[in-house]
């Protein structure tokens, strides 16, 4: 085998890794943000065939970061065990640790969502979580004009117009904390922390 095909062979294993990887973190994230969804609605929302996510359910049972129990005869619930959240911490790290382009990613999703504030009229925003992405988010802040409080999670959210999740260790429990408190709107998640809901700041590709 020549090694024009080797390289060939090896950077689509490499891309075939990364792509299941993504899907994988996406199908924790889902489960974690809502037991109830069912396999039809994981495959729109992962954008995979509906076997390949039986598929995908059945390796996360079989490694034990999901248990599944039948609700009724039709039905089924997943919940993620403490292994998955595990799984689920170690996934984003991994991703956040070895993605040469997380600077740059970060600070685009971050001036995304500041535009949208801005677009709203959004001038004291709160950013949730501690750690280099609030930094960054601080730092972007700066030039768009922006007022950031870093957010008490008992404090008085009355002044605050809107949140940031900038939480890389466990985001998705700081949005399930805050989404009682805040429109669902005012409540910027960023593609990179993989949290379970609607990518508000989804940043662009540049």
């Amino acid at each position: 085998m020549n090694t024009c095909v080797k390289n060939s062979l090896s950077t689509f294993q490499k891309t075939k890794d990364q792509a299941e990887s993504k899907v994988l973190l996406s199908l924790l994230s889902a489960v974690e943000g809502n037991p109830e969804v069912s396999q039809r609605r994981l495959s729109g929302d992962l954008g995979v065939a509906l076997g390949l996510v039986n598929a995908y359910i059945k390796r996360c049972v079989v490694k034990g970061w999901i248990r599944a129990r039948e609700v009724s005869p039709k039905r089924i619930s997943y919940f993620l065990t403490p292994e998955g959240f595990s799984e689920k911490r170690r996934m984003v790290a991994d991703y956040l640790s070895r993605s040469l382009n997380f600077f740059r990613d970060a600070k685009n999703q971050c001036e995304f969502a500041f535009e949208l504030c801005l677009k709203n009229g959004w001038k004291n925003i709160a950013l949730a979580g501690e750690g280099d992405l609030r930094d960054i988010a601080a730092l972007v802040a700066v030039g768009a004009g922006i007022n950031v409080v870093f957010l008490n999670m008992q404090e008085n959210f009355d002044n605050i117009d809107a949140v940031i999740i900038t939480d890389v260790i466990n985001p998705q429990a700081t949005y399930d904390a805050l989404k009682n408190n805040f429109a669902c709107e005012k409540l910027l998640v960023l593609k990179l922390l993989h949290i379970s809901t609607q990518d508000i700041a989804g940043g662009r590709d540049e």
